[in-house]
């Protein structure tokens, strides 16, 4: 299912204009000047096209990524938390997973399971070579070259990168995708992906490979997508590139009105897009973590969000990067996100702590006073009885805030309104519906929400 490149172009949303009816600067107008001069001082171009795809690929990988039967009961598929109606996201603060309930968007844990500690990440641009990184902590990173994640020398060889090495995790992990020993699936049989240990890496990857190759319609696809593998020598690492190769097809976001702009059009923003980006890449110093053509520098930053949610480690907390490197000031550091669609990605935050862009934004101008009053109420009903903010966790977390954050910029709301109108303008149109990357069927025949 390659498309067209044309399917980006369509100019569906009037980006840039929401705020304050600020008039369209003009060809000449001096804001372009200092704004050009900002976006160059700070290393600013437009995205390229992303890498090429191969189509029998995107089209396996389009089906693998809404078939459930990659999840141990039967019952949820990477698009459930990544789904293209919500914006390659789920909608939700924390993810829900296997045994999950609710439709896409509004899904509630099943009782007795947990959330999953952290916001399901959207997937837009995470094709282009230069993402290196993947999850909140970059436990799957290339360095080098040379893939490192939790598998260690157990990851099957020839990922095609980061985003085929991300894909090879959810469905082991037994709170999202795989399941706990006792599952049973709708047909009322066991769960045998369940009973492979949690360090058996292979030993899970190939029970997903075995359920994938009992399918017909799937033995014929993976041939069509890599001819000359014999059947018997399909592995699951195929099934991961796969589905990378759809997520980089499918899940780009570079004609924004801000890449016009980039590209020289200087109507494509409006006033108040322009004096956002202004404040964006100067006086609130957030291009200095949301940096380049991609928006994200990729490194790990405390910026003091408050802890919520089961979190990730034994004492309920999310220590973030540290708790892949063990190495003490990257406490609770995590990755910082690319923005281009950010309006449409919320709730906001590695855990979804924040239900307002605008408040996200705040935190941003005075993270120790955000911290101190954040109010869980912003929150859905389950969660605010799980927000951990008493003044131990507050000082844990303020113990290793990042110094480029750690000032009182103290915003006014003009300047949050103009921010928020510069990444309306961070908007892709071809990414405001993408109901048609679903599929009507897949060739498990379990149900495609």
């Amino acid at each position: 299912m390659t498309r067209s490149r044309l399917w980006f172009l369509p100019t569906l949303l009037a980006a840039g204009v929401a705020c304050s009816g600020d008039p369209v600067a003009t060809p000449t107008d001096p804001l372009d000047s200092e704004l050009r001069a900002a976006l160059a001082a700070n290393g600013v171009a437009p995205l390229p096209p992303p890498p090429l795809q191969d189509a029998n690929q995107v089209a396996l990988g389009r089906l693998l990524m809404f078939d459930k039967i990659l999840s141990g009961n039967k019952d949820i598929a990477c698009a459930t938390c990544h789904h293209p109606l919500t914006h390659s996201s789920d909608g939700l603060s924390l993810a829900v997973g296997t045994l999950g309930t609710g439709p896409v968007g509004s899904r509630q844990p099943a009782s007795g399971r947990p959330f999953i500690p952290r916001n399901s990440p959207d997937l837009f641009n995470r094709g282009y070579h230069q993402f290196t990184r993947m999850f909140w902590d970059g436990r799957v990173e290339a360095v080098s070259g040379t893939l490192q994640t939790p598998a260690g020398a157990a990851l099957l060889p020839g990922l095609s990168g980061p985003l085929a090495g991300q894909a090879m995790f959810p469905v082991l992990s037994r709170d999202e995708m795989r399941g706990q020993p006792g599952d049973t699936m709708p047909d009322g049989q066991p769960n045998e992906l369940a009973a492979v240990g949690d360090s058996d890496f292979t030993g899970g990857w190939a029970a997903l490979t075995a359920r994938l190759m009992a399918i017909p319609s799937y033995v014929q696809k993976f041939q069509a997508a890599y001819p000359g593998v014999a059947v018997a020598s399909f592995d699951f690492h195929h099934a991961a590139n796969a589905i990378a190769a759809f997520e980089s097809e499918a899940f780009v976001a570079n004609q924004t009105a801000f890449d016009r702009y980039l590209a020289g059009d200087n109507s494509a923003l409006s006033d108040s897009a322009k004096r956002g980006a202004l404040v964006f890449y100067g006086r609130g110093r957030c291009g200095k973590c949301h940096s380049g053509g991609l928006m994200s520098n990729q490194n790990f930053e405390n910026i003091a969000i408050p802890q919520l949610g089961p979190g990730k480690q034994a004492d309920g907390l999310d220590h973030g990067r540290s708790g892949v490197t063990a190495v003490a000031n990257e406490d609770f550091a995590f990755k910082a996100p690319p923005l281009r669609n950010v309006v449409l990605t919320g709730p906001w935050m590695h855990n979804g702590a924040y239900a307002t862009l605008a408040a996200a934004i705040r935190h941003y101008s005075n993270p120790r006073l955000m911290l101190s009053e954040y109010d869980p109420t912003q929150l859905p009903g389950l969660l605010e009885p799980t927000v951990k903010n008493d003044p131990t966790t507050q000082a844990a977390l303020v113990a290793t805030i990042d110094t480029r954050v750690d000032t009182t910029i103290n915003l006014t709301n003009a300047e949050v309104a103009r921010i928020e109108a510069f990444f309306e303008a961070l908007t892709d149109p071809a990414s405001v519906d993408m109901s048609a990357l679903v599929p009507d069927s897949v060739p498990s025949g379990l149900p495609v929400n």
